[in-house]
């Protein structure tokens, strides 16, 4: 029977390993504390500079919308003022182009504010998908998207006005075209009235009556020199002298019936001859007076 001896420095060994584990546990615990909190800042950095840009991008969202909306407001001032301008001249014109040129400003009004309002909720729904996607703890980017949205709701609010505005126009300027075409067809009939007929004569010195137009003229005198003149004319049986007239001086009378005056003019004297003509209104009653030379 061998009796086996056991050597003590292999104890000292064994007792010594636990102590290595365990520095190399800590050594790993440290690297991996160094791991994690260069990761935890790395995270940080990544985390600000995306709360960086998205601040970045809602300024510049909110600037832009803020200068849209104030351009379109301007825009629709211009408009407005336009329609405006219209509605004033619609007052003097009765044809058919001015109610149009008003028409086309009424729907270009409507169609701006239909643009406008597709543009800012198309900038609103961008904004609200890039907060999305943004980290849960980036509550003031939802703060300013919120206050876009709340923005864009008055400006939808503002267009819904001047939409209302718009359309009040419309109607006032449908009642203003019925009172121009009303007013059309008195001025029509005033042109009627006003239009008027001249029948040229040229008389000689004579004893007797020569008829013009509805009246009868007869020349007596004549004086070249002087440009003067005298003529004696009948209308509803009435003899009428003009003693020594000049040229172009217009005599004025009334025929029975007539609501405008007759006019005789002389435009030139001769030796025993004036050249000149009749005016009279060319609408007007068809009553004539009978009239038979003495």
């Amino acid at each position: 029977m061998s009796i086996t001896t056991i050597d003590p420095k292999p104890e000292k060994e064994t007792s010594s390993t636990p102590v290595i584990v365990f520095a190399l546990v800590l050594v790993f615990a440290a690297a991996t504390n160094v791991y994690f909190f260069s990761r935890v800042k790395r995270l940080e950095v990544e985390s600000h500079t995306i709360r960086q840009q998205l601040e970045t991008e809602l300024a510049k969202a909110n600037e832009s919308s803020a200068y849209r909306t104030t351009q379109a407001r301007r825009e629709f001032e211009e408009l407005r003022d336009q329609v405006n301008k219209a509605q004033t001249q619609i007052t003097r014109k009765t044809d058919a182009n001015a109610r149009a040129h008003t028409q086309r400003l009424a729907d270009a009004v409507t169609k701006k504010q239909r643009e406008q309002q597709e543009q800012l909720l198309g900038e609103i729904q961008t904004v609200s998908g890039k907060a999305g996607v943004a980290q849960e703890g980036v509550d003031e980017v939802r703060g300013d998207v919120l206050t876009i949205k709340t923005d864009a709701q008055q400006t939808r609010l503002d267009l819904n006005e001047t939409d209302a505005a718009v359309r009040s126009t419309q109607n006032q300027l449908i009642d203003l075209d019925s009172e121009v075409i009303g007013n059309a067809g008195n001025i029509q009939e005033l042109r009627k009235l006003a239009e008027r007929q001249r029948v040229a004569f040229s008389l000689k010195k004579s004893d007797h009556m020569e008829r013009v137009a509805d009246i009868y003229l007869r020349l007596k005198d004549t004086s070249p020199k002087n440009n003067r003149f005298t003529m004696e004319l009948m209308a509803d049986d009435k003899k009428i002298e003009q003693k020594k007239k000049s040229v172009h001086e217009a005599m004025r009378f009334y025929l029975l019936g007539s609501e405008q005056p007759y006019e005789i003019v002389v435009t030139s004297v001769q030796k025993d001859r004036v050249n000149g003509y009749v005016s009279k209104a060319k609408h007007g009653s068809e009553h004539i007076a009978a009239m038979t030379p003495r």
